[in-house]
């Protein structure tokens, strides 16, 4: 009887049953204790699957495992009457195939527990009988290690590659709940590069981001960085002066998402849009709690003809975070008011006199709607800023609009005299924090927008600041650079044909300016300012996804933060197909090739 060798195991899988530990056949099913012989012998005896595990030396010296494998219909046997083809795995494939089974897990955010499952490890065994999958501590280990090793290299060869990288850092506004704080180089590829965490000796928040943020600005090399984007914390906005002293060509930046975002929170909190919302929330509330209003209000909507808009709407309170909880309260009333409005003058219903005066008051439906429509255009705003084709030339314009549909909105709305002009002042103060300088600049050399008089004369000087500072930091003539400037704006000397302009709909910005506009002094200004992306999003991105890695179990900082980086910058570096290295080595191919010519 030959003994049960330790590669066998794998073809039992271990549970507890009745208290007992037991291992069921991979194979039939059949279930035993931890008898080693009983086992053997039920290996032996299979009908479903015949395993004979066996150590022998490859050719290369290492160690290799052969399995018989049953015939199936769909694999071809060893010989035409044979039943069994041999299966094995040697050492070096069994590397290569943990390390590519690692990456995909990475990449696709996958448990580190998948291993374990039975399903999977059904799968493996009939993808490959004598491949034996990683288990889920040498996926949270060396395996881990190896894959942030290879791929951080790449995140640097990239770095490296780029003529122009913007620094992106938040996690401080809720530092609290994540206790993460993300730094990101964009190439304009937006790249996960570290995260840190405060300790009890960091007692000058500011201080502290100006000193991580300058460390990363010297790693990656001060000469290619020419801005920093960071949230709207206090502490982010401080330490902007501190990096804009030590790198004068650097530019410090607010978020735009979260200047557009702080608007709408200001613009909610004023007391005419709290007193609506209020109002709002009771009718909703009232509704929902009783099951006749609730069963009544979706048979009507159903029913009644003249609600065909709003059929199988339903009342939903403000949800989450985001702007979109408010808004979606106040329209779900709106799709429904017929059918309310009729509810509240039933004879058949019982509603309360507040809810039927509310439901009745034609101000209120009013101020639903006008507020509806405000908060809605600026939420739209915030999630057009969120986009990853958001550009940092299109903020300008982005403020443009808003000032004029506030400002149109503003009249037909329940909010009063006082209230409107602190709403102006909030804009004015989201606009300071948004638009800066390099703003100015990216706007005037984004070719969709030359022409336009959109900037104010202010704005227009400060543009021509950034351009000839970064003329100087790039080692550029200034007066070479900004004749070319002048030539841009005229549509003059190369951009005197309508050609050029119209080929600008079908690139990006940057694009642009390196191909077509390289001959010119002031392209390599302008493809530069028009890399910096306007927003922190893809930090935003990064919380949530820290937060959800914490729960696969009792992993370490280090490890989850391994563990983000692969899953975000393994999907910014897929590799094509034909980049996959082949197992062989190249001495591997010359003996092939000689054998096969012989």
């Amino acid at each position: 009887m030959p003994r049960l060798q330790s590669g066998v195991w794998k073809h039992f899988t271990p549970a507890i049953k009745d208290g007992r530990e037991t291992f069921m056949c991979n194979y039939c099913s059949k279930t035993y204790t931890k008898n080693a012989t009983k086992m053997q012998m039920h290996l032996d005896k299979c009908k479903e699957y015949s395993v004979v595990s066996q150590q022998s030396p490859g050719p290369d010296g290492s160690s290799s495992a052969s399995i018989p494998v049953p015939s199936f219909s769909f694999l071809p046997s060893a010989n035409p009457g044979g039943q069994f083809l041999i299966d094995s795995v040697d050492q070096r494939s069994q590397a290569y195939a943990d390390e590519c089974l690692a990456r995909a897990v990475y990449a696709t955010s996958s448990p580190l527990t998948l291993t374990d499952n039975i399903y999977w490890k059904r799968f493996f065994s009939v993808l490959r009988p004598a491949y034996c999958p990683p288990t889920r501590e040498a996926l949270s280990s060396h395996l881990l290690d190896c894959e942030y090793d290879r791929v951080q290299s790449q995140v640097h060869e990239a770095i490296g590659k780029a003529d122009c990288v913007t620094i992106i850092c938040s996690g401080w506004s809720n530092f609290k709940e994540t206790g993460t704080i993300v730094y990101i180089v964009a190439t304009p590829t937006p790249l996960f590069y570290k995260c840190t965490k405060k300790t009890k000796e960091q007692t000058h928040a500011s201080k502290f981001i100006a000193a991580e943020l300058k460390k990363v600005i010297n790693e990656v090399g001060p000469l290619k960085v020419f801005a920093i984007v960071t949230d709207d914390a206090p502490e982010m906005m401080a330490a902007w002066a501190e990096v804009e002293e030590t790198f004068p060509h650097i530019s410090a930046i607010g978020c735009t998402a979260y200047g557009t975002q702080q608007l709408f929170d200001e613009i909610v909190a004023q007391p005419s849009i709290k007193a609506l919302c209020r109002r709002a929330e009771q009718v909703v509330r009232y509704v929902t709690e009783q099951k006749l209003l609730t069963e009544t209000f979706r048979c009507w909507q159903t029913t009644k003809t003249r609600n065909h808009t709003a059929n199988g709407t339903a009342l939903v309170l403000p949800t989450g975070s985001d702007w979109t909880g408010v808004v979606n309260m106040f329209n779900s009333l709106l799709e429904g008011q017929n059918c309310l409005q009729d509810m509240a003058v039933s004879s058949t219903l019982d509603v309360e006199a507040s809810i039927r005066a509310a439901l009745q008051d034609a101000a209120f439906w009013k101020g639903l709607s006008s507020s509806r429509n405000l908060l809605y255009l600026i939420g739209n705003y915030i999630d057009y800023m969120k986009r990853d084709d958001a550009i940092l030339s299109g903020v300008v314009d982005m403020f443009s609009q808003l000032r004029y549909h506030i400002g149109a909105s503003l009249s037909g709305s329940v909010l009063h005299s006082t209230e409107q002009k602190a709403v102006m002042a909030s804009l004015d103060r989201c606009q300071e924090f948004c638009i800066k300088p390099i703003h100015a600049a990216a706007y005037m050399l984004d070719p969709k927008h030359v022409g336009q008089q959109t900037l104010s004369g202010e704005q227009i000087n400060s543009a021509f600041y950034v351009i000839s500072n970064l003329s100087h930091h790039l080692n550029l003539d200034e007066g070479k650079v900004l004749g070319s400037f002048a030539r841009y704006s005229a549509k003059q000397g190369l951009w005197k044909g309508a050609g050029i302009w119209s080929s600008c709909q079908h690139v990006s910005a940057s694009t642009w300016w390196k191909g077509l506009c390289s001959s010119e002094p002031l392209s390599p200004v302008a493809s530069a300012i028009l890399q910096i992306p306007p927003t922190t999003g893809m930090c935003e991105h990064l919380q949530s996804r820290f937060c959800n890695t914490k729960v696969q179990g009792s992993l370490s900082a280090d490890r989850v933060q391994k563990l983000v980086a692969m899953q975000t910058n393994l999907k910014l570096l897929e590799p094509s197909d034909c980049e996959y290295v082949p197992l062989e080595s190249e001495e591997d191919r010359k003996v092939s090739f000689q054998s096969e010519t012989q």
